[in-house]
């Protein structure tokens, strides 16, 4: 009976948070909850789908850099409509191949 408590709060807490973040941002129930998934240890959700701003502040560089990387095919990408996108396990993957 307390596990189901726990659970049923923890819930809660991951939808107030996924609310107030859709608030913030304006995106869709759709695109946020697509672009999340649970960890193994119960925490909040991460994200899996990485936008140009998040992206730019994940790596600590420009938006204008990581826009021209984008456009000389130099970071694995993909395009949904118009938005640019980007996987963070193929981000980390492509990181670990630049290193020498």
């Amino acid at each position: 009976m307390l596990v189901d408590k726990k659970l049923r709060q923890t819930l809660l807490e991951i939808l107030i948070a996924w609310e107030m973040e859709l608030l913030e941002k304006n995106d869709t129930p759709c695109e946020l909850i697509t672009s999340k998934v649970e960890n193994n240890d119960g925490k909040m959700p991460t994200k899996v789908i990485l936008s140009v701003k998040e992206l730019s502040v994940y790596l600590g560089i420009s938006q204008d850099c990581l826009y021209a990387m984008v456009r000389e095919n130099q970071i694995p990408f993909i395009r949904v409509r118009r938005r640019i996108l980007f996987y963070k396990e193929s981000i980390d993957a492509w990181l670990k191949k630049q290193q020498p």
